[in-house]
């Protein structure tokens, strides 16, 4: 469960494959998103605002990497959580941004394999600022 689904999300970010990440997902899926969107509901919707992201890096690759990830489960419903690391990589290989937050997937196993029907990213915000703490300290 764990592996394929991991490896699935960094390959199909750094080619900006948006049918391959989206085979992770259910349907049915419901999104909390650390960027401009409160959720997004169902895989359509999900879908663009992947192909959103893809579109806007341009040149660059993002470079996907989990660290700290803790699987719990059964044998047909389980979630992953995970430290997920996000470098921008410009067309020479060059990191040059980078950031992290927190990832929780909640999957169930269906006839074609394990998919995400949850997903919640965040991150914390600084109590003084307000401003959200994209590095891990």
């Amino acid at each position: 469960m764990t592996r394929e689904l991991l490896e699935v999300y960094s390959e199909a970010a750094y080619a900006k494959d948006v049918d391959r990440f989206m085979t992770m997902y259910s349907e049915d899926v419901r999104v909390f998103d650390l960027w401009n969107t409160w959720e997004f509901v169902g895989a359509a919707a999900w879908r663009e605002s992947i192909a959103g992201w893809f579109g806007s890096l341009g040149d660059e690759r993002v470079v996907v990497e989990f660290d700290d990830v803790v699987v719990s489960g059964g044998a047909d419903f389980g979630s992953i959580s995970a430290v997920v690391s996000y470098s921008g990589e410009s067309a020479s290989g060059e990191r040059v941004r980078h950031m992290q937050n927190r990832l929780t997937w909640v999957l169930v196993r269906r006839a074609d394999g394990w998919r995400v029907i949850h997903e919640h990213t965040s991150a914390p915000v600084e109590d003084s600022s307000g401003k959200v703490i994209l590095t891990r300290g």
